[in-house]
């Protein structure tokens, strides 16, 4: 299957949680102030999705009666097509859901919800003129580029004031290459969602199904009675994570989750 390029969710490690995870695995996860939750996201995305491929269908010449784009449109988004999507994507396997949810989660309403929560967390960071561009060559990979209609991003700051993200601004496009990979001590901290999401036996069970041998180096600073400790998470030896504490087991479980986002899983 030849598809266009996917565009990433760069720069926000609760939201790629968020959007990574199914909901049998969500229990006690409080609201995120800037987005919510995944089912904020995923409304979000599945009216995005539904306009943007309507959108290109409207736009194509000769011009198409209301008729044809409505059956287009519905056809570009059968459940066959999404779940080919996710799967040629890689995006299928990177699901994480509780033990007995497969079944649920194959089915033709979950691969639309995650679809529709991927388009939403896109949304939000890189605005609907990328999303625009990349469905249009997805659903009609032979038809004639079209300029997207240019739709902002939703910024922390429009979402904190009220102000509407529809004015219709330019966004810059992105890169043409993705920017390099923090080294690990830049690597942000994952917050209160990711920190329930991401246990340090989930890094492990992933690592072992993966052929990935993972290795813990600990050191501890600091008197005796206040020591503070620092341990690296290697991957077939290279360090992939860093994560500092009061106790050797709460380093090692942020060593551990800033390993997780860092091998992309």
């Amino acid at each position: 299957m030849n598809l266009p390029p996917l565009p990433k969710i760069e720069g926000d490690v609760d939201l790629l949680l968020d959007v990574y995870t199914h909901s049998s695995l969500r229990y006690g996860v409080s609201m995120n102030e800037e987005y919510g939750d995944t089912d904020r996201l995923a409304e979000l995305g599945h009216r995005i999705l539904d306009l943007a491929v309507t959108f290109h269908y409207f736009s194509k010449r000769p011009i198409l009666p209301a008729t044809e784009v409505d059956r287009l449109s519905r056809e570009a988004l059968s459940p066959d097509k999404l779940e080919g999507w996710l799967e040629a994507y890689g995006l299928k396997s990177k699901l994480r859901y509780a033990p007995g949810e497969q079944d649920k989660v194959g089915s033709p309403e979950a691969i639309r919800r995650f679809f529709d929560t991927y388009v939403g967390a896109l949304h939000i960071r890189s605005g609907g003129s990328i999303i625009q561009d990349w469905i249009s060559r997805l659903i009609d990979p032979d038809a004639e580029h079209m300029p997207p209609p240019q739709w902002p991003a939703v910024s922390n700051a429009s979402i904190s004031t009220g102000q509407s993200v529809w004015t219709g601004a330019s966004i810059p496009m992105p890169p043409s290459s993705s920017p390099p990979p923090l080294p690990p001590d830049n690597i942000s901290t994952i917050g209160m969602a990711g920190r329930t999401l991401v246990s340090l036996a989930l890094v492990n069970q992933t690592a072992v199904q993966r052929g990935v041998n993972v290795t813990y180096g600990a050191e501890q600073t600091g008197p005796p009675h206040m020591p503070t400790w620092t341990v690296r998470c290697l991957m077939n030896g290279v360090e992939q994570g860093r994560g500092t504490g009061k106790s050797q087991k709460v380093a090692k479980e942020e060593a551990a989750r800033q390993a997780w986002v860092r091998m992309g899983w």
